[in-house]
Formats: structure tokens, C-alpha cells, sequence
């Protein structure tokens, strides 16, 4: 509770609304109402009853027998919180006043004097460095609002799920502008926003039937580098099993066994990851995994294993070397039981 006494409620206040003017905000209905929430149960000093279960049915429109150990959903929509947050106060906010900042590992935000000789350092939402995917609204052939809604709450699911891998930088939210241009050309749309590839999505109706298509593009070719469809009979039925749809189609684009490392990996593997060391480790992993051999074994545990003395805090890296010590087994490698252990300790430190 210090740094409200510290900073009037009405400076919080108006904090907030410059924050929730911000396009992305704007166009985000679901996390603006999450950030008026905790902003809002915090000021008035009830942050203890700030928890996943009550942002999702206060703040999120879920129902009351919503079970946060069986839905991330409040999880995966923090992440999207704060990198909203962050978006803002690295542009539009970053000399305002007052910083509203949601530390990770909890809901409870602080309010935060943004002193220019102490300024707080906020990472920027997008790295270069990654391959940059956009996430463009899907769109419903049938002026219906339940399938505006449906389609909608599948493209912020999937920018949701994209953005927790390390080595892919997702944009899923867009100024008006940008969605007129999306309109009119979405390889137009991506160049202007610097993103390498597109996913795409359209929801309509054949018959009685509701259809589901989903397309990755490379925007620099135009050419399809996946297309699922799925076909769910109704629209309720399209909600029950949303969350198979969004993993399905996240795990067939992102990972280094999806799509986009796969063309990445041909066509310009500098971009999957700064670091040279994890570059090295994950290819020869990938190489291990398509050619079991002894020989691909050891250059995948050698370069895995300089991979996390370089860089400690990549989990990728760590889960891949975890899996080359237990693979030894299969390959009737010595020290088996030595390696069991090394395979038990890297799955601690993840």
C-alpha cells in the first residue's frame, strides 16, 4: 500500500484512463476490464481479494464455476496485460507521471512515481531479433454477433498463446489505421507493421454447419504455409472446444517443430534466436530428433549443454537437454543411471 499514499487516488485514476485510451487498449474490451478491475479492488484497498477466480468471473465475464486450476485463462491474459503495459510506457506513456506496473507472479498492481533521474527501465513489447508474427482479427462471413464474438475470441487467444514462446514476437492489436490497411491488403498490413508472417482466420456458415479456416502466411511471399480447418457443428460447440482449436493450431506454428521454425530455419535462421549458442543447440536437437543417432546425439548434448551455461534462463534450451539425458536410455548409452539424475535435476531447475 505504499505507493498509493505515496500517489493521490485521483492521479491513479486518471493514470488508468490515459492508459485504457491507448489503441491497444482500445481495441482489447477483455484486458481493459481486467485493468480497471485490479486497479480499482487495489485503490480501494481490497487487494486481498484479488485472485484468478474473481478477475475471471469480476472482470472477465466468466461463470461462477470457473475452476483457475483447470483454465489458465487469467494467466495467459496477465501476460497480455503486461505486455500491453509495457507497450505504452515505452511509447505514448513513457513520460507520464505516474506508471501503473503488474509485477509477474501476481494480479496486484503498483503505482509507481515515474522519476526521470530514476526512470524505470520497461522492455519494449517487440524484439527485432525474433521472427515477428501478426495476428490479424478474424473475420465472420455472417453478420451475427455470436460468431463475431467467437472469431474474436479466437484471435486473442492464439496472439495469447503465441507469445509465450521465447523466440517468436506476436502483434495482436492494432490502431485503426492499421485495421482499415488489413482491409484493404494484409501483406501491405504486415510490411507496415514489420511482421514476418500472418495469421489469418475466417468463420462462416455452409448449410447448418459452422467452418473454421486458419492460414499462416509468409508475408514477404504471400505464399500459405499452413492452413487448418476445422468444423465444430454450431457455434456452441466451436466455444466448448476452443481450447483444443487455439493449442492445435499454436502447436502446428510455434515451437521449433512448427511451422515457422521450419521456414525460418531455411530461409533465415539468424532470426530465430540472438544468441548464437541457442541457435547452434536447437538445431542440433532438431537434427537429433529427425536422424536418431549416436553421433547427432552427442552434438546435441554438447551444444545443448553450452547452450544453458551461456544462457541460463532460456527454458527451451533447458527442457531439450533434460530430453537428451533421458534419451540415452533408448540409445543404450553407458552411464544411464547417471544420466536419469541429470535429467531429474534439469527438470527441477525448470
Amino acid at each position: 500500500m505504499e505507493s498509493i499514499k505515496k500517489i493521490p487516488t485521483d492521479k491513479i485514476y486518471n493514470e488508468l484512463e490515459n492508459v485504457l485510451k491507448f489503441y491497444s487498449f482500445k481495441n482489447s474490451t477483455l484486458l481493459s476490464n481486467f485493468l480497471r478491475y485490479i486497479v480499482t479492488e487495489t485503490v480501494d484497498e481490497r487487494q486481498k481479494h484479488i485472485k484468478e477466480y474473481s478477475i475471471a468471473v469480476n472482470a472477465l465475464s466468466r461463470p461462477s464455476h470457473f475452476n483457475p486450476h483447470d483454465d489458465a485463462m487469467v494467466r495467459i491474459h496477465a501476460g497480455r496485460l503486461r505486455k500491453l503495459l509495457n507497450e505504452y510506457y515505452s511509447s505514448e506513456g513513457k513520460d507520464n507521471s505516474v506508471i501503473i506496473h503488474v509485477p509477474k507472479g501476481g494480479y496486484i498492481p503498483e503505482f509507481i512515481h515515474n522519476d526521470k533521474k530514476k526512470h524505470v527501465e520497461v522492455p519494449i513489447s517487440i524484439n527485432k531479433t525474433n521472427p515477428v508474427i501478426t495476428v490479424f482479427p478474424f473475420k465472420s462471413s455472417v453478420e451475427r454477433p455470436d460468431l463475431q464474438t467467437f472469431a474474436k475470441i479466437l484471435s486473442d487467444e492464439i496472439s495469447a498463446e503465441l507469445s509465450r514462446f521465447q523466440d517468436i514476437s506476436v502483434i495482436g492489436h492494432f490502431s485503426s489505421d492499421v485495421i482499415s490497411k488489413i482491409n484493404e491488403n494484409v501483406l501491405e498490413a504486415a510490411s507496415l507493421l514489420g511482421a514476418d508472417f500472418i495469421i489469418t482466420g475466417h468463420v462462416q456458415v455452409i448449410g447448418s454447419k459452422l467452418q473454421l479456416r486458419v492460414n499462416l502466411v509468409d508475408s514477404s511471399s504471400g505464399k500459405y504455409l499452413l492452413t487448418q480447418l476445422f468444423t465444430p457443428a454450431t457455434v456452441d460447440d466451436g466455444i466448448k472446444i476452443q481450447n483444443e482449436i487455439v493449442k492445435d493450431i499454436v502447436s502446428a506454428i510455434g515451437g521449433y517443430y512448427g511451422s515457422i521454425f521450419k521456414e525460418i530455419a531455411k530461409t533465415a535462421p539468424s532470426k530465430i534466436s540472438n544468441n548464437a549458442a541457442i541457435l547452434k543447440a536447437i538445431c542440433s536437437y532438431h537434427e537429433y530428433q529427425c536422424s536418431f543417432s549416436i553421433e547427432n546425439y552427442a552434438n546435441a548434448l554438447s551444444s545443448l549443454t553450452d547452450a544453458v551455461e551461456l544462457a541460463p534462463n532460456h527454458a527451451l534450451t533447458w527442457a531439450m537437454l533434460g530430453e537428451i539425458h533421458l534419451a540415452s536410455l533408448g540409445l543404450g548409452i553407458d552411464n544411464s543411471k547417471k544420466n536419469i539424475e541429470k535429467a531429474a535435476i534439469v527438470s527441477r531447475r525448470l
